[in-house]
């Protein structure tokens, strides 16, 4: 199901949301921003990511807190990441994992296989903290992993499971 269409110039890391989450922390992880200040040209976010960041922020009380974050998302965020929709492709994808987690007995939430969709269909790899959600999605996909709170991984450590 998987064309060959990689295009060098796109982005090579999907961030989840609770890796852009982390850059306006007031005591981020170091090694997430070391991470992001080394790739930041080489990253993007998926439309869900960018839905969750909204979200977060449209549920907040009005105040200054609102307002800083708001000012985060579109001044960083917007102008420095580029939001990855979900295609057709990701859909063809989406439908085809979830399947096969559901045949195997460990079905994967949407919200999870949706972004994971879209990392496979543009040939990225998914960056986010929790690699537990995606490993029914790795056992059936190839979906490429990055976890950067963990010090030991990125930069051609990714995990990587093909069945």
């Amino acid at each position: 199901m998987m064309e060959n269409d990689f295009n060098i110039e796109e982005p090579h890391y999907l961030l989840d949301s609770n890796i852009v989450s982390e850059i306006i922390k007031p005591l981020p992880d170091f090694n997430v921003i070391k991470k992001l200040a080394e790739y930041s040209s080489d990253c993007a976010i998926a439309s869900s990511s960018w839905q969750e960041l909204l979200y977060g922020m449209y549920r907040m009380p009005e105040g200054m807190n609102k307002k800083y974050l708001e000012k985060f998302l579109i001044d960083d965020v917007m102008e420095n990441f580029k939001v990855i929709t979900y295609s057709k492709k990701s859909a063809e994808i989406h439908a085809d994992i979830r399947a096969k987690c559901e045949k195997l007995g460990k079905p994967a939430p949407f919200a999870d296989s949706l972004i994971a969709s879209i990392a496979l269909a543009n040939h990225m790899v998914l960056v986010t903290r929790n690699t537990k959600h995606f490993e029914a999605i790795q056992e059936v996909s190839e979906l490429q992993i990055e976890n950067w709170f963990d010090p030991s991984t990125g930069s051609g450590t990714t995990k990587t499971i093909i069945v």
